[in-house]
């Protein structure tokens, strides 16, 4: 694995099912740091953002070489994770239902806000607008596109007269369709603003969709996993904070990751916390002690909950 660049599944599969897992603590001197991948997202989103950032901050503390592998978002990353294509994974917390047992969290780590993207010269200006349209509702292999087929199944616009026309993009083509007309709008959940979105500011102005009038039915249907949360004023130049739908993104690992692994990261999340924040990013993160240790669903990995409680009782 190259860990100067986002590598795809494909390209290291083979490199990954035969490394062995090292340690974040034990190297010796004339010990090359150890190798970990990580499985992201797509390329122009925040997973992959977070995941750069990441891999220098372990690399300018001499800490681990990271790989940061590109996805289609947090089904792929759990799918990665437990056939060992990758050693940690970052997850939307409702993506990892039926994973139970299976994965542990390092740290919750920042809220995706999940966003409902149209051009701001059209006439889509509610939810209930996109009846019968076409919108792209997530990208394959992405929590993304579990989320925003909860919120249309709770708008009632998944089935029936006014279902609309559900189409699997990647976050670039999503955007290429909003601007030339042939999607309505586009699901993604991720940090605010989206990067691939403020690149192509100038030629494609675009604003965000109010989707909480379904956060009563989802949070009755997934208590405790989604919540009410505002994209600040001046995102994607709105003029006043928009309402939006929180989940909060986990750093998962296998529950068998070395304790001085995982204790490694919890270092590293805390003490470089604010190097792995992007620069443009204007989102809610939840890098301080009490906000990372609050994993729920997923609990801590063993070793990290006492690394946690060594640094803050």
């Amino acid at each position: 694995m190259t860990p100067g660049a986002p590598l795809t599944r494909r390209a290291v599969l083979a490199a990954a099912v035969g490394a062995a897992v090292s340690t974040l603590a034990g190297c010796t001197l004339g010990q090359s740091p150890p190798r970990l991948a990580m499985a992201c997202g797509e390329r122009g989103g925040t997973y992959v953002q977070f995941g750069d950032l990441l891999r220098a901050v372990l690399a300018r503390r001499g800490a681990a070489s990271l790989a940061v592998l590109e996805s289609g978002g947090s089904i792929d990353n759990l799918a990665m994770l437990g056939s060992r294509e990758a050693d940690l994974a970052i997850a939307l917390a409702d993506a990892v239902t039926g994973h139970e047992g299976e994965v542990v969290a390092i740290g919750r780590i920042y809220q995706n806000y999940l966003q409902c993207v149209v051009r701001a010269d059209g006439d889509v200006r509610a939810l209930e607008d996109l009846a019968g349209r076409v919108v792209a509702a997530g990208a394959p292999g992405s929590g993304a596109a579990l989320t925003a087929s909860r919120v249309l199944d709770a708008a009632g616009l998944r089935t029936g007269p006014a279902a609309v026309g559900s189409v699997a993009l990647l976050l670039p083509d999503a955007i290429a369709a909003l601007a030339d007309g042939t999607i309505d709008a586009f699901f993604w959940s991720g940090g605010v603003p989206i990067p691939e979105v403020e690149r192509r500011r100038g030629t494609l102005a675009v604003r965000l969709l109010d989707l909480t009038p379904t956060l009563p039915t989802l949070s009755a249907e997934h208590p405790g996993v989604y919540a009410s949360t505002s994209v600040p004023s001046g995102v994607y130049d709105a003029p006043a904070p928009v309402p939006a739908i929180g989940v909060s993104n986990l750093l998962l690992a296998s529950p068998d990751l070395p304790d001085a692994t995982a204790a490694g990261l919890v270092d590293a999340l805390v003490e470089d916390a604010q190097a792995l924040v992007p620069d443009d990013s204007v989102g809610v993160q939840y890098l301080s002690a009490p906000s990372l240790i609050d994993t729920d669903p997923v609990p801590l990995h063993d070793a990290a909950r006492r690394r946690y409680r060594e640094r803050y009782g």
